[in-house]
């Protein structure tokens, strides 16, 4: 059965808001017909003139010189892109915030949306667990909090890191198809 293209992503960003703030790293893991393909995509970028918030600085441990440093916003978009299957559906943990940043950044840069409208939020599966009762139910539902619970964190994995933080989702996500 031809399943098609999942492309679980996470960003890193100078904030939350969406108005203000900007990508300044892309991590990526692709998955298609239901296999992990080999290699992921992982690349900071410089998002030009936004706000940097000194929170978001503390929790990805970026610092302004090396988004500085990085290549711009558009160049990082269009390598990200070309490993994206047309209709690809776009996955991750707390989904739509990364989602409504990548669209936002796509049609900034005059990229083309070639993602599939539906998303697939790994969160929901594992909020659908604690609902039923087979995740505690004080259980915080964070990405940290939930890889640790499965004990999916590997030594030298570093929270708040796209790439870190997509592979634990992925993990997360193939456990939970050996859950069913």
């Amino acid at each position: 059965m031809d399943m098609g293209q999942l492309v679980f992503v996470d960003l890193e960003t100078t904030g939350l808001n969406l108005d203000r703030h900007g990508i300044i790293e892309i991590g990526a893991v692709f998955e298609t017909d239901g296999q992990r393909e080999p290699d992921d995509f992982q690349a900071l970028a410089n998002p030009g003139s936004v706000e940097h918030d000194e929170e978001a600085a503390k929790i990805h441990n970026i610092s302004r010189e090396t988004i500085d440093a990085a290549p711009p916003l558009a160049e990082v978009l269009k390598q990200f892109d070309a490993r994206c299957a047309d209709h690809a559906v776009i996955s991750g943990w707390n989904t739509k915030f990364d989602e409504a940043f990548l669209y936002k950044a796509y049609q900034f840069h005059g990229l083309p949306w070639r993602f599939d409208y539906h998303i697939f939020d790994v969160w929901s599966i594992y909020k659908r667990l604690q609902l039923t009762g087979k995740l505690p139910a004080d259980l915080h539902l964070g990405l940290g909090t939930v890889a640790q619970y499965y004990n999916i964190v590997r030594d030298g994995e570093d929270h708040h890191r796209a790439l870190n933080d997509v592979e634990w989702t992925w993990r997360l996500h193939r456990l939970s198809l050996d859950m069913e």
